[in-house]
């Protein structure tokens, strides 16, 4: 229990399969899953927000390699083709796609619930007296910018840690964020599982009870859903890089 939160009762219990990172992407190997049919609920998502303080909390300074991406330098590209200035950067933990757009002369606000990470992410831009880069501590299905507020939202990796519901929620408000034909970029990463023990809420959602991964939310969209998730929008390509994330390019 955490939060006084009591698990559902489960009409199944079964050996499943347990998952390991290799090269970005999650394989399969041997675990325990409990099916059920609970829904989110604030207990819940209070135990998927403590997950995040306890993984950012033990980070004593920013990590400022870049991550060695496909797509990384198509970003600022298409970004300064369509003449976007300012962006949103949701989910940006310690800041590394914030850091690399503002080095490219974009106004960038990077978002993230966790507030250890805004915190190393302010850091790394003094660091770089980066005055192009701001950080807030909030949540992205709850963002409280005025709308058309940004000429652009990036969201890179970060819908795998979302319910079908908090996407739809959080895509909807994007579109009143952007300035009309304001782009989005997302990357939404080919995920199965993850390392652990846990159980699934009714929409597939798994929700991770071990100790190490306690609360973290993680799921799989099938390009079914993305294309029901991204139906509000006009959506400009899709593609499926090597490791088998979608990455999206999308405008209002």
């Amino acid at each position: 229990e955490r939060f006084g939160m009591k698990l559902p009762s489960y009409s199944d219990t079964r050996v499943s399969v347990h998952l390991i990172y290799n090269s970005g992407v999650l394989v399969v190997r041997e675990a325990s899953k409990m099916i059920g049919n609970k829904k989110l609920d604030q207990d819940v998502y209070e135990q998927n927000i403590g997950f995040w303080d306890r993984a950012w909390g033990g980070v004593k300074a920013p990590y400022t390699q870049m991550p060695d991406l496909p797509y990384i330098n198509s970003i600022p590209i298409t970004l300064q083709q369509a003449g976007s200035k300012s962006v949103l950067d949701l989910g940006c933990g310690s800041g590394w796609l914030t850091i690399f757009l503002a080095r490219e002369g974009f106004e960038v606000t990077g978002v993230d619930l966790a507030k250890h990470a805004v915190e190393l992410g302010q850091q790394w831009a003094q660091q770089e007296n980066l005055n192009n880069a701001q950080f807030e501590a909030s949540d992205i299905t709850d963002l409280s910018y005025p709308d058309h507020s940004f000429d652009a939202i990036v969201a890179n990796s970060i819908f795998e840690h979302l319910t079908y519901e908090l996407a739809e929620t959080a895509l909807n408000r994007m579109l009143r964020l952007l300035r009309p034909g304001g782009l989005f970029f997302g990357c939404f990463d080919k995920v199965g599982g993850g390392p652990g023990e846990y159980y699934e809420l009714e929409d597939g959602t798994h929700v991770y009870t071990d100790k190490g991964r306690r609360g973290m939310l993680l799921r799989f969209f099938d390009d079914e859903e993305l294309r029901g998730l991204m139906n509000s929008w006009t959506v400009t390509s899709m593609e499926t890089i090597e490791s088998g994330s979608r990455i999206v390019w999308a405008h209002t």
